[in-house]
């Protein structure tokens, strides 16, 4: 078996550590360590290097990021910084330099990873300021953070996860600590990378990641005491290991209530009953005191697969909680899974003819497939507005005025009423399947 080129690519601190551990599995792997000043760099080292590489590991979120940004078609990964790491910058403060902790900067760490790993080593939590960016950010904007906050007096220390601004923020004069990768990250981060690939490799390029979150966490947070959200996350986390054994996975813990698993589309295929069920779905709601919602992408590349599990988790959660969506590599949406209201529809929106169709009845392309897929599952010939709202997860108004809408194109006609219980009896559509079809082809 050919072994799996695997770039390694950050600062110089970081990276003589990970291909230290990266040596470890010389086996299958061949370590290609690449090092930079700059993560903006990261978009030349990607055109200059892309041919000699089958997998891209980053030192963290930072040069990720920004690879994202170039939408990679191998796959990528990024070592993440764990409470372990803040750990040991805390520890080298403490007892080794015995700086007093009144006031710090941090950057990269949530504040709740800050306040728990304070806890979690017994030390008193002093005055924080917390840049926990998302998206692209450099160096230069993360020095500034940190250099006016010890400039205006606010602070007495800075730590950062970046070299670049560590080395800056040293040369200006402000006490400041570096954080960087622990083993046990890099060794989980390469171990996730490796079986990323050969289920590329090995299952016709088809990877799966399922994105996988707890709705309402902040609210969830602010409601419970920290022991019982690490209850909640401790219980689904016990329930996702036995699941990403059963589909012979990985699973990786994103923090804030967020899961993301690999593996597979074979496997999924199988353990879902070609995506109508989601197995688990059941003892979460059981065990789990919280809603959580997934989404499940398929893709020949980790990157369009990662985006599709996005954008199933994104739909899942525009429909409810608690619910899961399938996204095929062609675009297809599956779901939700174990739902009555279970449908497959198309979320492309390059189709011409499609969007003059979806602009006649002032709808978008997704719910005009959403429509016909609703229609098609229903399988008869009246339909009454709140059916019809379940099936396209929109307001029985809504639905109401989207058949009133075809009524007024000649797509559908009023053909009777229902009594369900009281109130106003509901009125019964006749969508004229022939004519919507007929129409959206013209």
């Amino acid at each position: 078996m050919n072994k799996i080129r695997v770039a390694i690519v950050g600062p110089a601190d970081s990276i003589v550590l990970a291909n230290k551990v990266a040596m470890e599995r010389a086996d299958i792997l061949i370590p290609i360590p690449i090092v930079y000043q700059d993560a903006l760099e990261v978009g030349d080292i990607i055109a200059e290097r892309s041919n000699d590489v089958d997998v891209w590991v980053f030192s963290g979120i930072v040069p990720y990021e920004h690879a994202l940004q170039l939408k990679v078609a191998k796959p990528i990964f990024y070592i993440p910084h764990a409470g372990s790491s803040l750990w040991r910058a805390l520890l080298q403060i403490t007892y080794i330099e015995k700086l007093n902790l009144s006031s710090i900067s941090f950057d990269t760490f949530s504040e709740e990873e800050i306040e728990e790993t304070f806890t979690d080593i017994n030390l008193p939590l002093p005055q924080i300021y917390v840049n926990h960016y998302s998206g692209v950010t450099s160096a230069k904007d993360i020095t500034e953070y940190h250099y006016q906050l010890w400039k205006d007096g606010k602070t007495n220390i800075a730590v950062t996860c970046l070299l670049a601004t560590y080395e800056k923020l040293k040369e200006m004069g402000v006490p400041a600590f570096r954080i960087w990768p622990t083993r046990s990250n890099i060794r989980t981060t390469l171990d996730i990378a490796i079986s990323a690939f050969e289920a590329q490799r090995f299952k016709g390029g088809q990877i799966a990641i399922q994105h996988i979150a707890i709705d309402d966490y902040e609210d969830i947070v602010r409601a419970s005491s920290s022991y019982g959200v690490k209850r909640i996350e401790l219980r689904l986390y016990e329930i996702l290991v036995g699941y990403a054994e059963r589909i012979k996975g990985s699973i990786v813990v994103r923090g804030e209530g967020q899961y993301t698993l690999y593996s597979t589309r074979g496997i999924l295929e199988e353990v879902t009953a070609d995506f109508t069920i989601m197995p688990i779905l059941e003892e979460i709601t059981r065990s789990v005191a919280a809603k959580v919602s997934g989404g499940i992408g398929f893709g020949s590349t980790a990157y369009a697969a990662e985006e599709n599990a996005y954008n199933a988790l994104g739909l899942a959660k525009q429909r409810g909680k608690g619910l899961w969506m399938v996204v095929t590599d062609n675009r297809e949406a599956i779901g939700p899974l174990s739902s009555a209201t279970h449908l497959k529809y198309s979320i492309r929106v390059d189709d011409a003819i499609l969007r003059q169709f979806a602009d006649t009845l002032n709808i978008s392309n997704t719910t005009v497939n959403k429509l016909l897929a609703a229609i098609n599952k229903l399988d008869k010939d009246t339909i009454a507005a709140d059916d019809l709202a379940l099936y396209l997860a929109i307001t029985p108004r809504s639905a109401r005025r989207l058949l009133s809408t075809l009524v007024d194109q000649g797509l559908a006609e009023v053909i009777g009423a229902e009594m369900l219980a009281k109130g106003r009896p509901r009125k019964l559509y006749k969508v004229l399947l022939n004519s919507l079809l007929k129409k959206a082809a013209d």
